[in-house]
């Protein structure tokens, strides 16, 4: 397997077991210093950008450190996507951004939906480890794991020993204090509505019956398809009758860029994915295609 795991063509869910994930791993080297000193174990990190990805690889390739992988993800789809149940002994997470606004509550990782499936992947006695700085975040975090009736909890200010981050240098010189809290897995988590996305093998163009297409009716638009499934139209590009529309979709919060075509063939077009944009082929993908040829039709 390959450091890097691309969610999009692995194979789900991945052959692990009894792994230690950091999610938001920043830098990375917390992530190689635990990996480093504990050879005989395997971790996951889990970031969003691309930047501190490449650090990672760059950084895992110099030193020959082979048991991390990481991927490029929202860490609440890499576990429901990428992780068997019951497959993780521990989850890390240094400094989450607590996202002060209440308005922002939705982004934080320690949300009742997030800690529900954390604790689906979790292994019996599996652990939680978060440390902030923010106490409000503590309290929330405490909230939102009571509500799933599933983990004993634990808090303490801990000691900071060297080498510190740039953020505990700068936090404990402001006489800041520091939260460690840990949640331990004593059962199943009672059970609350997730958000999830169904995979499809194949992707299916759809052919539409114009002799020629009002673009108009897509570019620079947005659509709620269904519940949970929304699509924003951007450029659309032409070459000769074939046409190249830049699209995001939403399906449940998650969130896909990629281009769709529409190539003219005789007295048809035929409406796809472009072959050149890399996606999670999903129910959603499906079934914005299929929307778009209606609207097509619809629109002359």
């Amino acid at each position: 397997m390959q450091t890097y795991i691309d969610y999009r063509k692995a194979q789900k869910p991945l052959n692990l077991d009894n792994f230690i994930v950091e999610i938001g791993f920043g830098s990375g080297d917390f992530l190689i210093a635990l990996a480093e000193r504990n050879r005989e174990e395997i971790f996951f990190g889990i970031e969003k950008s691309w930047i501190p990805v490449n650090k990672l690889l760059k950084k895992c390739k110099l030193r020959e450190i082979n048991n991390i992988y990481c991927t490029r993800l929202d860490a609440y789809w890499a576990f429901q996507l990428l992780f068997k149940d019951k497959s993780v002994k521990m989850i890390i997470m240094n400094y989450p951004d607590p996202w002060f606004k209440k308005s922002h509550v939705e982004k934080r990782l320690t949300k009742r939906e997030n800690l529900f499936i954390y604790a689906k992947k979790l292994i019996p006695n599996g652990e939680i480890k978060i440390r902030t700085d923010d106490y409000p975040f503590v309290e929330f975090t405490l909230q939102e794991s009571n509500f799933l009736k599933c983990f004993s909890t634990s808090i303490s200010n801990p000691s900071i020993n060297e080498p510190l981050t740039k953020y505990e240098k700068k936090w404990l010189s402001m006489g800041k204090s520091i939260w460690d809290i840990v949640l331990k897995k004593e059962k199943e988590p009672a059970l609350i509505e997730v958000k999830k996305i169904t995979e499809v093998k194949e992707l299916f163009p759809v052919e539409v019956f114009n002799k020629e297409l009002n673009i108009n009716a897509i570019s620079h638009k947005e659509f709620k398809i269904e519940e949970g499934l929304y699509l924003k139209c951007f450029s659309v590009w032409k070459r000769n009758q074939d046409y190249a529309i830049e699209v995001v979709l939403s399906e449940k919060d998650f969130l896909q860029a990629f281009l769709i075509t529409a190539k003219k063939k005789d007295e048809y077009f035929i409406i796809d994915v472009s072959q050149f944009s890399e996606i999670l082929k999903t129910e959603g993908v499906q079934k914005t295609l299929n929307f778009l040829a209606n609207l097509f039709v619809e629109a002359l």
